[in-house]
């Protein structure tokens, strides 16, 4: 049997980053496991890297598996933002934090539980005066 690509993401698997934003931002959807855990942890370190100073958020708020060598980047990513004076949050889903809780690191990690701001569209969606044109 031939062994799987490394460079191959499974369906429902992404990663999106808004750099531009005052803080850095990264999107991970899907999961997070020893498969898709190095594309994470190339994107936080080039981020960590390229950043001088201030705050990255990971919002994991859409990732639906969590394993240790997701943990693991996670904890990595941690290190080395702290050795840049970089502030990695985390925004956890629930099986993210579940992970955390377990593995008892929730005190060498920043875990915000606020979820990520609406993106513009969504909040334009539930203005009422729009409500008419969305139907």
């Amino acid at each position: 049997m031939p062994a799987a690509d490394q460079n191959t993401t499974p369906p429902g698997f992404s990663i999106t980053l808004d750099a531009d934003a005052s803080e850095p931002r990264v999107v991970v959807t899907g999961e997070l496991d020893l498969l898709t855990s190095p594309q994470l942890q190339e994107t936080l370190g080039a981020l960590i890297t390229d950043k001088p100073s201030g705050r990255v958020v990971a919002d994991l708020t859409g990732v639906t598996f969590f394993d240790s060598s997701a943990l693991n980047v996670v904890l990595q990513a941690q290190r080395q933002a702290a050795e840049k004076a970089v502030e990695l949050e985390l925004v956890p889903s629930p099986q993210v934090s579940r992970v955390i809780e377990l593995t008892g690191v929730a005190e060498h990690l920043s875990v915000s539980e606020e979820p990520p701001p609406d993106p513009p569209l969504r909040s334009w969606a539930r203005d009422p005066r729009h409500l008419g044109a969305a139907r």
